[in-house]
């Protein structure tokens, strides 16, 4: 019984419709590969690409830093599972001599490991403000500097990335 239901399953198509459209604000594409989500922010006058991130608040944990960026930014639409209470990875840089302070001479980011269970990113009216992107891809938006940090920490997709 079990043999003749074997034999007459066919597997989906691993090519969607997101994939066809090329629309990297989609979940539902390159279902074999991980992807990262980007969102484009405002930087001094510049949009820039990158990963989502948010200053830390005193008294909170990193990891709890992590946890509400991702729900501040997809307005508790999305669950994920954060691996670790750790950064996975960093970047630093150092600000503009113009607007260095004594105290404040640029900043460190850390990323955070983090699986997505349920929901999408979805927010109104900024809905081409984000992408879903492969390691392959991250080159069409992050700036050579902060990419090749970032490529340090993410793995290949068969291993886990950072949101």
């Amino acid at each position: 019984m079990w043999e003749q239901a074997f034999l007459r399953f066919r597997p989906g198509a691993r090519e969607t419709e997101a994939d066809k459209k090329n629309d990297r604000t989609s979940l539902h594409r390159k279902l074999d590969r991980n992807l990262v989500l980007l969102v484009r922010e405002k930087l001094g006058d510049q949009d820039v690409w990158m990963l989502p991130q948010v200053e830390w608040q005193p008294g909170e944990t990193l990891r709890g830093t992590a946890e509400r960026i991702l729900a501040t930014l997809s307005e508790n639409n999305m669950e994920a599972k954060f691996l670790g209470n750790a950064p996975c990875g960093h970047y630093k840089f150092k600000f503009p001599k113009a607007i260095q302070t004594e105290s404040d001479l640029g900043v460190k980011v850390l990323f955070f490991k983090a699986l997505l269970l349920t929901g999408d990113f979805v927010q109104a009216g900024k809905k081409s403000r984000h992408v879903w992107a492969s390691k392959e891809e991250l080159g069409d938006y992050l700036q050579p500097k902060y990419l090749a940090q970032v490529r340090r920490f993410l793995l290949d997709s068969d291993g886990l990335s950072c949101l």
